[in-house]
Formats: C-alpha cells, structure tokens, sequence
C-alpha cells in the first residue's frame, strides 16, 4: 500500500520524514491560498530538489506553463491536479512532461463515477477526497463503501479525514478494493498547518506495514 503523506513543508520537519520507514511518496502544496503552501516559494529550491523521496506536486487551477516549471525547479516525481483542470490540460501536461499525473476528485452527497471518463486514459492514479466548500483539506470522510461500486481499471488513491484510529478500515477497504492503491494523510497528523507529528506518522505507518502485508497475501490467494 502506498502511504502519501501530504502538506510538507518545512525543511526540518521533512528531514524527519524521511528517516521514517515505509513512507513512500511526500506531497507538497503548491498553491498558495493553501495554509501549507511550500514557504519561501522559489527560495531554497535546490535544498527540495534534492530532496530522495518522490515528491507530488499539489495545484489547484493553476497554468501548465507554471507546473511545468515547478516539476523542474523542485524535482517532483508527480503532478497531483486538485482543481477544476480540463481533460486538455492533462494530455498537454502529459505530452510536455516525465511525471506521472494524479487527479483528484471530490466526493460529495451527489456523486456520479461518469465524471472520470474524460481523465481514464490520461491520468496515471486518480484520488478521491472529500467534498467541500474549498479544495480539499476538510478533514473529513467521505462515505468510503461507494468505493464498492468504482468501476474501472486506474488505480486510486483514498484521502480525507484519514487518521491513526483508520487502520483497519483502510486494511478492509484494501482487501475490498482491487483497484485501491494507497493513501494520502494529511490534517490529522499535524501539529500545526505544514507541521507533521513524526511519532504519529511513524506509529501509524508501521501498523499499516505490519497489517497490509496480511492483507496483500490475502488479496493474492483470492485472485489465485
């Protein structure tokens, strides 16, 4: 299970990040409304490029001119669209870069899966947050048994509200889910906006290790 932990921002706090094992991918938010808006933007980016871990780059309706130039500047390994970006901008971002694209839907009371058919052969994972008034950062869940009903082939990512308490939910939605790949956490592992709580994310990650191993063998069996 690829674990995403989001809304990284300062140098320090990142290199404790990355002493933490089974970490895989680590999100930065390039956006600047965003409470964890990457500090001193266009400052130190030699110091976050060189950052090992693959990082995802989050924007939200922002210019392909200007992604393309922070995937360069800072290294990302991924673009992670949040916004109301159009099939066209995927494909010309895809045409014009090597990272991989992550778009980002949000689930809400009203919810129909035919919204992702225009992004199906454009996109490389999608994720699925939960809905409301501003782009992500809600810091609540969405109703995940409609995952049950996902009905294609592209990889996801869940996110919204995901905290400690969640690791066996996640680990049923894993088994239950073919097409669910990881997860990304974000508020609920904070200290503060921008700030993560290392020892959390370290008890957190190391439970999910310990129980997806289980999980994957389970999944295995089932598909044999």
């Amino acid at each position: 299970m690829i674990i995403k932990v989001c809304g990284m921002a300062e140098p320090e706090n990142i290199s404790g990040l990355l002493e933490i094992e089974g970490v895989d991918w680590m999100g930065m938010i390039f956006y600047p409304p965003s409470g964890r808006y990457v500090p001193n933007f266009g400052q130190d980016v030699a110091l976050y490029k060189s950052i090992a871990l693959p990082k995802v780059g989050v924007f939200v309706n922002e210019s392909t001119k200007e992604i393309l130039s922070i995937v360069k500047d800072y290294g990302l390994s991924m673009v992670q669209l949040h916004g109301d970006e159009s099939p066209t901008q995927l494909q010309a971002l895809r045409k014009q870069s090597k990272a991989k694209l992550i778009k980002v839907f949000r689930v809400g009371a009203e919810w129909s899966w035919k919204s992702l058919e225009p992004y199906i052969d454009l996109v490389d994972y999608f994720l699925f947050d939960t809905d409301g008034p501003s782009y992500g950062g809600t810091g609540h869940q969405f109703n995940w048994e409609l995952l049950e009903t996902y009905p294609y082939k592209t990889p996801f990512l869940l996110s919204g509200g995901i905290a400690s308490k969640d690791v066996e939910n996640l680990l049923a939605c894993y088994k239950a889910f073919p097409a669910m790949v990881g997860i990304d956490i974000n508020s609920k592992f904070e200290i503060s906006k921008g700030v993560k709580d290392l020892e959390k994310i370290k008890t957190f990650t190391a439970a999910i290790r310990d129980k997806a191993a289980t999980a994957i063998k389970k999944r295995t069996n089932d598909k044999d």
